[in-house]
């Protein structure tokens, strides 16, 4: 039989691909030899097939007249040649591959092609289509009854043809190619290779040289794809041609994009991921690419509101130059940062997540973060409520809430550091609008249940003085106890008590107002002015005053009546810079001008000797009373340290009214005035005296109406700072083992009340105890309960009672401290921030301790935006 023409071959593949919609050269995609399992299996339903020995002659005549074809494994497509040349196509190894007769008459006889179905848009559609079977029941039937016949199957072995193992509907294919897509591409050799119209071939080393080349007959062509698909390349005598032959589509994109497919379709084979599995992965890989991102942004909000510094600025446009420390952050960081840069680069232009809204989403989630780690903490715990307000740089007043609560995670193995034992948390400030003590009652009621702490666990209070917070019959406190809490016991703080005592004395001795006014007015003298202040510093220079020693105080310090130790250290400071003053105030004196009159009138106010005599006395006192201020202001002390404290700094104060004291005191005023050329004689000052009334002048008085009793100075601080809170005292001295009465019943009945301990098993709980203190070497409540948390699983009583003891604060100082980083965050160009933004960011700042979680606040962050453009979970 003649061999058949390039057209009627064209014509035979062409006949066969109709049978599967599938056309010629410019219809199709091809095939890949990786997708021949699946296509095997699913979309091979041959109707009727029968080969006769005018066909077999035909299969062995075609086959033996293929030129190699050339092609890259890829797991979708095939990789086309860039300049293809004759009939040869480049196509995978394909089951199936003729058998298709070439003239429509024979169509007719054998019904081997499938009926057309609609053109097929994409291969995976193809596929789909395919793997439904359009042939009519009798078809199939005779189908299956050939394929299953001897004579087909010994035809199919004498034709080097072999059916698919892995199909369920076999195919055929050659037997030294592929048989599916699950065997790796094979490359045939043949003795010779036809050859092309150059007079040349193909040459068997390319094989080995190209790992890549395949050799197939079927002419699956590629709609989209270079015509190397449907011609094939076997222009040899440019094959190696660096511009035109097999390395120039070894680095073309196409080619390499279908090796890469082709090994990941090779690890997914391996790892038996389906199509779902991969499509899943993807997902998964772009929500925590999605996530990271967010992440990035998230951190950076949470650092700025740790450092407390603006995160947007007046103008976040990209044709500012300065679009806020936040976005200038994030800016910064995209140098050395591929997520950061990522962000700002690569993210749509309505799912950046960079604006207002989501910032202040995002800071609202990290403060809720660290409340909810705060209402843990707390939970199952009692805990002191301490409140003080104050107003904001907007007038607004913002009450401040701080619960104080013992950690009970932490152990005798760990407390080293006895700060730790101790907790102050701040959680938020409230924004008062109305101010009366019922109001407030019911916000901190409110504001406390939103954020999940419970009331009820509240044993004390802790406010500062004023009415409205410490009123007995309509203050807050006494409201608190009446509607919520009635066995808390209120504590007023001991620091204001302090610095109510200071003040009092301030008022009592006449001279001390005019010395206040001194001191001031020295430091406003020295500062509001450019030419005294330069003047001072000057005269620094001349003295040889190191401004950089820390040891002394090289400037002066203003005297404020809400800062308790600015008094002191005011007074620190003009005698550390006396001789500085004196010398300043001399040669602005000189000067003839406006200044000269207020120089003239200070100098002679710092030279008298009362005035030097009363700086030394308030300096000696005030030092005693700093280091007493300075503990009642620090979180780790407790009731019982606190007394103690206070009774040694009154008996500090006491022993300056002796004899001794008094004579070291004044030896250091004298060598003081000494130094400084000071005359030390006190120069009497004449006032004028008092003249009785003209009507009284023939008045008698025989006896007195009315009687007073006279006020004790010395007891005036003593009662004032314990005159309240005598039996919490007696108590709290009762659990620290260097007390005459330590573990007196009597004197823990009041706690054990105030705390709901069974009175019955805490006296069982003592009688065990006490044999086991005997030897035991703590001297204070909190070494106490290190020795006995130990053992709280025997003494649960006793435990509890030392826990809320501990609870119990002695000052309220640190709802000041949350004023104080309140003005860092809400200054003046700041001023319209929102009251929740406010609380939030100083919420970050102040308990910057707490680590947020980053993860959690992403997914409550996805949660609340279920619309969200982008993939968060």
């Amino acid at each position: 039989m003649d061999q058949p023409s390039k057209e009627s071959k064209r014509g035979t593949i062409r006949s066969f691909f109709n049978s599967y919609n599938i056309k010629s050269r410019k219809s199709t995609s091809a095939i890949p030899h990786n997708t021949t399992d699946s296509l095997s299996n699913e979309t091979m339903d041959i109707s009727s097939t029968s080969i006769n020995d005018e066909q077999q002659e035909q299969i062995s005549t075609y086959s033996s007249s293929l030129s190699p074809r050339l092609l890259s494994p890829s797991s979708n497509c095939f990789s086309p040649l860039d300049k293809p040349e004759e009939n040869i196509s480049s196509a995978l190894f394909f089951s199936s591959m003729v058998l298709s007769p070439s003239n429509k008459r024979r169509q007719e006889q054998t019904s081997l092609s499938l009926p057309k179905s609609p053109r097929l848009s994409s291969p995976s559609s193809r596929v789909s289509q395919l793997s439904s079977p359009s042939s009519s029941a009798d078809q199939q039937e005779k189908a299956s009854s050939l394929l299953s016949s001897d004579v087909i199957s010994d035809q199919i072995e004498s034709s080097s043809f072999e059916s698919s193992a892995s199909s369920n509907k076999p195919t055929l294919n050659p037997s030294d190619l592929s048989s599916s897509f699950n065997e790796p591409p094979t490359q045939p050799k043949l003795a010779t290779y036809p050859l092309n119209k150059d007079k040349r071939c193909f040459r068997i080393q390319w094989l080995s040289q190209y790992s890549w080349h395949s050799n197939s007959g079927i002419n699956l062509n590629n709609r989209n794809q270079s015509d190397a698909y449907a011609r094939g390349f076997n222009s040899w005598k440019n094959a190696l041609s660096r511009n035109q032959g097999f390395p120039k589509h070894e680095l073309s994109k196409s080619h390499k994009q279908a090796v890469v497919n082709f090994e990941e379709y090779i690890v997914r084979k391996q790892s038996s991921s389906s199509v779902l599995q991969v499509l899943d992965k993807s997902r998964k890989e772009v929500i925590e690419q999605n996530r990271t991102k967010l992440m990035k942004i998230v951190s950076l909000l949470h650092i700025c509101g740790r450092q407390m510094i603006a995160i947007r600025g007046h103008s976040e446009s990209e044709a500012s130059s300065n679009r806020g420390n936040f976005i200038e952050l994030l800016k910064w960081s995209s140098a050395t940062d591929p997520i950061a840069l990522s962000i700002l680069n690569d993210s749509a232009k309505n799912s950046t997540y960079l604006s207002p809204s989501t910032q202040n989403n995002l800071v609202t989630l990290i403060a809720s973060d660290i409340r909810q780690q705060i209402a843990q903490k707390i939970s199952g715990c009692v805990f002191t409520l301490m409140v003080d307000e104050s107003r904001d740089i907007s007038g607004n007043q913002q009450l401040s809430v701080v619960v104080r609560v013992i950690d009970v995670e932490v152990t005798a193995n760990n407390h080293q550091n006895c700060q730790s034992l101790f907790k102050e948390y701040f959680v938020g400030f409230v924004r008062l609008v109305e101010f009366d003590a019922q109001s407030l009652t019911n916000e901190i009621v409110k504001f406390l249940s939103s954020i999940n702490i419970d009331i009820n666990s509240c044993v004390a209070m802790c406010f500062d003085g004023a009415s409205v917070l410490s009123g007995v019959h309509s203050g807050v406190q006494s409201l608190l106890r009446k509607q919520h809490i009635p066995r808390a016991i209120y504590v007023h703080c001991y620091a204001h008590k302090l610095n109510l005592v200071i003040c009092d004395v301030t008022k009592a001795i006449p001279y001390l107002a005019e010395f206040y006014s001194i001191i001031n007015k020295t430091y406003v003298y020295f500062h509001k002015s450019s030419v005294t202040n330069e003047m001072f510093k000057k005269v620094q220079q001349q003295l040889k005053i190191d401004r950089s020693d820390l040891s002394t105080n090289t400037t002066l310090k203003n005297w404020a009546e809400t800062r308790w130790d600015s008094r002191w250290i005011s007074i620190q400071s003009i005698i550390d810079n006396y001789q500085v003053l004196l010398q300043s105030l001399e040669e602005l004196e000189e000067e003839g001008t406006d200044r000269s009159i207020d120089a003239r009138g200070l100098l002679f106010a710092l030279k008298e000797p009362l005035f030097i005599v009363t700086i030394f006395i308030i300096h000696n006192l005030f030092g005693k009373i700093k280091i007493l201020s300075d503990q009642l202001k620090s979180e780790s002390l407790d009731f019982g340290k606190a007394h103690i404290l206070i009774n040694s700094v009154i008996k500090q104060i006491n022993d300056l009214r002796s004899e001794d004291e008094f004579d070291k005191l004044f030896e250091q005023i004298g060598e003081f005035c000494f130094k400084h050329d000071i005359s030390f004689n006190i120069p009497i000052r004449h006032r004028r005296a008092k003249t009785v009334s003209t009507r009284f002048k023939d008045c008698i008085v025989m006896s007195t109406v009315g009687q007073r009793e006279e006020i004790s100075d010395k007891s005036e601080f003593q009662d004032r700072i314990f005159i309240h809170n005598l039996e919490i005292l007696r108590g709290i001295a009762s659990l620290s083992p260097d007390n005459t009465k330590f573990l007196e019943v009597e004197e823990l009945k009041y706690l054990c009340n105030i705390f709901q301990c069974d009175i019955l098993l805490l006296v069982n709980e003592i009688k065990v105890l006490k044999p086991m203190l005997e030897h035991s070497k703590s001297q204070n409540i909190v070494e106490l309960y290190f020795e006995i948390v130990q053992f709280k699983q025997a003494f649960p009583t006793f435990t509890s009672l030392i826990v809320g003891a501990l609870t119990i604060p002695v000052s309220s100082t640190t709802t000041e401290r949350t004023f104080s980083k309140m003005k860092y965050i809400k200054t003046a160009a700041r001023n319209s921030m929102s009251d929740g933004r406010l609380s939030d960011l100083s919420l970050i700042a102040i308990e910057r301790d707490f680590h947020a979680d980053y993860q959690k606040i992403i997914d409550v962050f996805a949660t609340q935006h279920k619309n969200s453009r982008i993939l968060l979970k």
